[in-house]
């Protein structure tokens, strides 16, 4: 029995001593099992409320063989994007009695590693997992483990396993023609993820709207920076050479870089267009143009396939590839002094 002080887990036996019932009418009166009266079922869960009664999913789950929970692994939660992902992933499991096991890889494959292996000893019944660079490995090993798994926002180059994707080669075609068309003739691309698939593809799509606008390669520049310091002197370098449109890895980044020119008194010396459209769903108070990446739609096929998964689907992998759009918030113009 659970002391005064609440230092001892209540069990079954002890609701079944405080009520009368046998532990097998307890156990299937708090799951409403039918038949178990429901003045039965009301008193019993009553009783077991207020002893402070939680119930032992882990051993539900290895007397079911499903524990009911599947796990998210993204790189940070700091990250909008992961957080807006994840609250999409947490309401399609509410709708479904499933629960969300977050866990975080900083991009990093040992991490990712430990994060899969806690994911398995936790025997969720799935994860939906958001790569960091250099994952065959960690792939190898959900695989060798038998959990369902599907690869999102990210994917190797030949996948042969379940992944969700936007069109990322679009997304950076759009970003870079979205500059170009207002009138920014030197484009810079900042990043500082270095994730696969998701880098490439941007960067080659950003090179093909800048040879369609007769734009010499030279005239595009990359930059990924480790600190603030670093990517000042690149801006800085930058603005000598008479670049004015950057196309920025992704939203949050791009949020970042506008407070790194304010601080170094460059605000009004380069547009911005980020990727992800983290507007839509969180009301930022400065306006960003960016590639709109489906993010909704994409968390949607990813948990379903997910759950189809765990569920007995053995049909071959599917690799689903979502529409991007460009969104216009004004931040694209050349500033006056142009």
């Amino acid at each position: 029995m659970k002391t005064a002080g609440g230092t001892k887990r209540v069990l079954l036996r002890d609701i079944a001593c405080a009520t009368g019932f046998t532990v097998n009418t307890v156990s299937r009166a708090l799951q409403n099992k039918p038949d178990i009266s429901k003045s039965t079922c009301a008193y019993v869960q009553q009783v077991a409320s207020e002893m402070g009664y939680v119930r032992n999913t882990l051993a539900s789950s290895l007397r079911s063989g499903r524990s009911r929970t599947v796990a998210v692994i993204v790189g940070g939660v700091s990250n909008p994007f992961y957080a807006i992902m994840i609250d999409t992933f947490h309401d399609l499991a509410e709708e479904i009695g499933y629960t969300v096991l977050v866990l975080c890889s900083r991009d990093n494959a040992e991490q990712e590693r430990k994060a899969i292996l806690t994911a398995i000893g936790r025997q969720v019944d799935g994860v939906l997992l958001f790569p960091g660079n250099e994952p065959e490995e960690n792939i190898a090993l959900m695989r060798r483990s038998g959990i369902p798994f599907v690869l999102v926002s990210r994917r190797t180059d030949k996948p042969d396993y379940d992944c969700v994707v936007a069109d990322e080669e679009t997304g950076g075609y759009l970003a870079g023609s979205h500059l170009l068309k207002a009138g920014h003739r030197k484009l810079g691309f900042v990043y500082s993820y270095n994730v696969i698939f998701s880098l490439r593809q941007r960067i080659d799509g950003l090179m093909r709207a800048a040879r369609e606008a007769d734009i010499p390669e030279s005239d595009v520049s990359l930059c990924r920076h480790q600190n603030d310091e670093q990517l000042a002197a690149q801006l800085c370098c930058w603005k000598s050479q008479g670049v004015t449109g950057l196309f920025v890895f992704c939203d949050i980044e791009a949020w970042q870089l506008m407070s790194l020119l304010a601080a170094n008194g460059m605000s009004g010396d380069f547009s911005l267009v980020g990727f992800d459209n983290i507007q839509s769903t969180i009301h930022f108070p400065t306006p960003l143009c960016t590639v709109d990446s489906s993010m909704g739609e994409l968390a949607k096929a990813a948990f379903q396939i997910l759950v189809d998964r765990f569920q007995g689907d053995d049909s071959p992998p599917r690799s689903l590839v979502f529409p991007v759009s460009l969104v216009c918030r004004g931040n694209c113009r050349l500033s006056k002094t142009e």
